[in-house]
């Protein structure tokens, strides 16, 4: 049965003065091989109350941007952080400047990080990103400029995070979505997370001993500012790595 000829019955009901009307249905299609497309169609409402889904036409990209801001429209409207770096449909990306911050460590006895340990410790300047898909990023950057498209980046040192920058997020409690007013949040519930083992089978850090050596001198103190001499170069710049952040992390 082709889908303008069956019939489909709504019953749509919102709190509130606002009466709404079904207009227009999407249909989205894809295939095995990952590739999706959508198609408009009218509505025709019958007497009764019954709908009918009349024949449709693509969906163009212009259309399915101006949908979202339809959807995602505020009645109330804010100033923007100054964090944010990048916004888009799928994607929120924001900078925390190189600060001291405290972190948590539980790692396995018989690492140079033996047990539980909390110390206060200087961080580099941080790129976090989250999208729709509930996935999260951190990469590390050089110096406290903005970054913008074209900054490069670094393999964030921590450990919990895979080689793409993906963070493992285990049982953390996250936010209940990521949003502008929400970036303390989430970058809190990044430090606020114990930190186990590294996720990354290439180096984490360029630091004599490894990481393990390299986080029990930083909790020990060794290093009042973080030594950016230690990053790892990731070969890209901010501008691909978002281009690129649907990808799988290295498991």
């Amino acid at each position: 049965m082709n889908a303008h000829e069956r019939d489909v019955k709504f019953n749509v009901s919102e709190e509130g003065p606002a009466e709404m009307h079904l207009r227009r249905a999407i249909l989205v299609y894809g295939g095995k091989g990952g590739g999706q497309f959508a198609t408009v169609h009218d509505i025709a409402t019958a007497p009764g109350g019954g709908a009918t889904i009349l024949p449709g036409r693509p969906m163009t990209a212009f259309a399915v941007q101006r949908l979202a801001r339809k959807l995602t429209k505020r009645r109330e409207g804010g100033f923007i952080p100054e964090k944010l770096i990048f916004q888009d449909a799928d994607t929120i990306a924001w900078w925390v400047p190189p600060s001291r911050r405290r972190v948590w460590f539980r790692c396995p006895e018989g690492q140079l990080i033996a047990g539980e340990r909390s110390e206060v410790v200087s961080h580099p300047g941080l790129v976090f990103s989250v999208a729709t898909a509930r996935k999260w990023f951190v990469w590390a950057i050089k110096g406290t400029a903005r970054p913008t498209d074209s900054t490069k980046l670094f393999r964030a040192p921590y450990f919990n995070v895979w080689e793409s920058g993906q963070v493992c997020v285990g049982n953390v409690d996250l936010p209940e979505r990521a949003s502008a007013e929400k970036l303390d949040e989430w970058t809190n519930a990044f430090f606020e997370s114990w930190f186990t083992h590294p996720n990354v089978h290439a180096e984490l850090v360029r630091y004599r001993g490894g990481a393990y050596r390299f986080w029990r001198d930083m909790l020990d103190g060794k290093h009042a500012e973080f030594p950016e001499r230690t990053l790892v170069d990731l070969g890209r710049t901010l501008g691909e790595a978002l281009q690129s952040r649907n990808a799988k992390h290295d498991d």
